[in-house]
């Protein structure tokens, strides 16, 4: 997996999400900001061997590097990398899409830290190209009726990421709320929308990523087994 070009590298979190969604009988998929395109090459790995998926990004390194990466997988032929807006013309819907989203606000008064730093990778950190409301917006028009919705965001922001869904009319059905360790608050959640507004309680779940050794927990290694070879 090269990453040299990319302003975002493959991180756990990404490989979290990619293990958890659950593909399915889903024959369309879309990776939204699709970076190296680690979440596209996992849906690749889980899908059937009919199944397309069109990885996204509006930076064109990224979406240089994506290319290069699925090209040189062993699914060249299931995915497509376009370099794009996600808000430009799209014709197609789609049953499964996924986005390990920008989720660091833009700085009001920008600290020279930030100021320095590469101006594609503060596009793929921030809030400010891809707030909540413009992806789930988005999200709403190209989803199939039937269709699921994957995403992480911080889970200090669980209500609002809830609620803006609703808002849009995706609905929370299923929410992982992620930590580092059993003594460790949640960081980062992980959330399924669908359309369906039928289910009354959200399906809650835990997932710990270390133990009090330092070690995988045994609940991450089940995850995560179909991506990690060393386990």
């Amino acid at each position: 997996m090269q990453q040299d070009k990319c302003a975002m590298k493959v991180s756990t979190d990404s490989m979290i999400l990619g293990s958890w969604v659950e593909v399915g009988q889903a024959q369309t998929m879309l990776d939204i900001g699709t970076g190296t395109g680690i979440l596209a090459l996992m849906l690749a790995q889980k899908s059937a061997d009919r199944a397309h998926i069109m990885a996204i990004d509006i930076d064109e390194d990224a979406a240089m590097q994506a290319q290069e990466n699925v090209k040189n997988g062993p699914w060249p032929n299931k995915i497509d990398v376009i370099c794009g807006d996600i808000n430009a013309a799209i014709a197609s819907r789609f049953d499964l899409i996924v986005s390990n989203p920008p989720y660091f606000e833009t700085p009001a008064a920008p600290t020279q830290a930030y100021q320095t730093q590469a101006v594609n990778r503060q596009v793929a950190r921030q809030f400010s190209h891809l707030s909540p409301a413009s992806l789930f917006s988005r999200v709403a028009e190209l989803l199939s009726p039937e269709g699921r919705f994957y995403c992480l965001y911080p889970s200090e922001s669980e209500t609002d990421i809830v609620e803006t869904g609703a808002r849009h009319h995706l609905f929370a059905q299923r929410i992982m709320q992620v930590q580092h360790s059993e003594t460790s608050s949640p960081y980062v959640n992980g959330y399924m929308f669908s359309k369906n507004d039928s289910q009354v309680d959200i399906r809650r779940e835990t997932l710990v990523i270390r133990q009090a050794n330092n070690q995988y927990t045994p609940q991450f290694k089940s995850l995560c087994q179909g991506f990690y070879l060393s386990f």
